[in-house]
C-alpha cells in the first residue's frame, strides 16, 4: 500500500464519517499547512479554543496524527496535547514556524487525482457530487482552504493545530510520531 492509501485509510479507520470534502481538508493541510489561519490573533484564538476544548470531545484521540504522506506535515490534537501539560506558546512557535513553507498548488492537485483513485481502490463510499463539486472548485479557483463538514464536526469536535514535525522539535515540542 502506498504511503497516500495508507494516510486516508488512517484516517478514515479513526473516522469513518469522513466526506470528500473532509479528505480535501486533510491533504490541503498536509500540502498547504497551517498559513492561512496565522496572524495577530492566532495565539489568542489557540488559546481560547484549548480553554473551550478542554474537557470536551473524544479523549481517545492521538496526540499526532500525520496529514501528509510522508508524515512532515503533522496534526497535533488539542485534548492530549494540554493532558500532557503543553505549552501553547511553544505549538504557537512551531505554527509560525511552518507558515513560512509555502505549498504547490501543483503538489496539491496532483496529491487530490491520485486521492480519488485511492478512495476507489479503498472503497471508500464519497458522493460522487461532491467530488464533482470540489473538481469544479479546483477548477474554478484552485486549491483554497475549507472547513470540515458539519458531519465531521458534530461526529469529531476536531480541535487541532497543523504544523510540520521538523518545527515542534526547533520549538521544544519533542511529541514522537
Amino acid at each position: 500500500m502506498e504511503e497516500l492509501e495508507r494516510l486516508v485509510k488512517e484516517h478514515h479507520d479513526r473516522r469513518p464519517h469522513m466526506r470528500a470534502q473532509d479528505y480535501y481538508k486533510l491533504l490541503y493541510q498536509g500540502v498547504f499547512g497551517v498559513g492561512h489561519i496565522m496572524g495577530e490573533s492566532a495565539l489568542p484564538r489557540l488559546m481560547e479554543e484549548a480553554e473551550r476544548v478542554r474537557d470536551r470531545g473524544p479523549m481517545d484521540e492521538p496526540l499526532l496524527e500525520r496529514v501528509s504522506p510522508s508524515g512532515d506535515m503533522v496534526r497535533v490534537n488539542l485534548r492530549p496535547f494540554l493532558r500532557g501539560d503543553g505549552s501553547l506558546e511553544a505549538l504557537h512557535e512551531a505554527m509560525v514556524e511552518s507558515s513560512k513553507v509555502k505549498g504547490d498548488s501543483k503538489q496539491f492537485l496532483r496529491l487530490w487525482r491520485r486521492f480519488k483513485q485511492a478512495a476507489r481502490q479503498l472503497n471508500l463510499a464519497l458522493d460522487e457530487g461532491e467530488v464533482c463539486e470540489l473538481d469544479d472548485a479546483l477548477g474554478e479557483r484552485g486549491p483554497v482552504p475549507m472547513h470540515h463538514t458539519a458531519q465531521y464536526r458534530e461526529a469529531y469536535y476536531p480541535a487541532y493545530r497543523v504544523v510540520r514535525q521538523a518545527d515542534l522539535e526547533k520549538a521544544g515540542l519533542f511529541l514522537g510520531r
